[in-house]
């Protein structure tokens, strides 16, 4: 970790976090899903290292890659919940409401 922080001013590191923080991944994401966090928080330290400096290019990458903080626990617990039915299709009461 320290090698990452020599090479990240204190001025360029701001600029991550407002990224970050603008992306809503805050304090409070990082309190309740510190994996999500971690993983913008990576994403965009990653593509800062590789050159991408601008902060309008950062936040659109992160943007398309993750999204928004907010947008991630609907779409994740309906893809779980679909996945399921993929696998063991819909309960019985289900199916006969439909008939």
């Amino acid at each position: 970790m320290s090698s990452i922080e020599n090479n990240i001013s204190s001025v360029d590191f701001e600029m991550i976090r407002s990224v970050l923080d603008d992306a809503g991944y805050d304090a409070s994401v990082l309190v309740e899903d510190q994996f999500l966090f971690d993983t913008a928080a990576l994403l965009v330290t990653k593509l800062f290292l590789s050159g991408v400096d601008s902060r309008s290019a950062l936040a659109a990458k992160l943007e398309c890659q993750l999204g928004r903080a907010g947008t991630h626990r609907h779409r994740l617990s309906l893809s779980l919940s679909l996945s399921r039915y993929a696998i063991q299709g819909f309960p019985l009461e289900s199916q006969a409401n439909k008939s």
